[in-house]
């Protein structure tokens, strides 16, 4: 029997907070979707509490999330979906990007450290650049891809591929999976 003050957090993906309830008999539930970078202290975690938690037990939970990294408050359990496809899966789409932009300097000529090298760091500094600036990414993009350059080139290859319309496709397939594999 779990004392009825203490509050259950769940991150199995998938398993609706009703269902917990009704499995354990108790009703203070919290369900999370951590991400891997977790592990070292930056991950995303976006979170929804039953209607009946107190707010201090809230605010408790989100204290013990945030020693992994960014939480995110979400009033809608239904939400969490969307979060597994963009954040919890996020990391895997990152480093297939990764693996690919490695390829593709090593197919170039370069030495597959010097590519790795080159990638990660370039990906490190995009990411402070957009986390620190005032600019949208249609900005930050704008200003790297001068007018028949090389970035320009390499975006028009994306754009003929409807690569961004893939990459919403592709999330919201990831989110599909996550509602047919949704214990309720």
């Amino acid at each position: 029997m779990i004392n009825p003050t203490c509050v259950v957090l769940s991150i199995m993906a998938g398993t609706e907070m009703s269902f917990i309830q009704s499995a354990l008999n108790h009703q203070f539930i919290v369900r999370a979707m951590p991400n891997l970078p977790v592990e070292i202290s930056m991950g995303m975690t976006a979170f929804c509490a039953s209607d009946n938690l107190p707010h201090d037990k809230i605010m408790l939970v989100e204290n013990l999330l945030s020693t992994t990294g960014r939480t995110l408050y979400l009033k809608e359990e239904k939400q969490l979906n969307a979060v597994t496809a963009l954040s919890g899966s996020g990391p895997a789409y990152f480093f297939y990007f990764m693996k690919h932009l490695v390829d593709a300097g090593v197919k170039m000529g370069l030495d597959e450290h010097v590519s790795n090298i080159l990638a990660k760091q370039t990906m490190l500094g995009a990411f402070h650049l957009i986390n620190n600036g005032q600019k949208t990414l249609d900005e930050y993009i704008t200003s790297v891809a001068s007018k028949g350059g090389t970035t320009e080139a390499a975006l028009k290859t994306f754009n003929e591929h409807d690569m961004g319309e893939v990459i919403i496709k592709a999330l919201q397939n990831a989110e599909s999976r996550a509602e047919e594999l949704s214990i309720k």
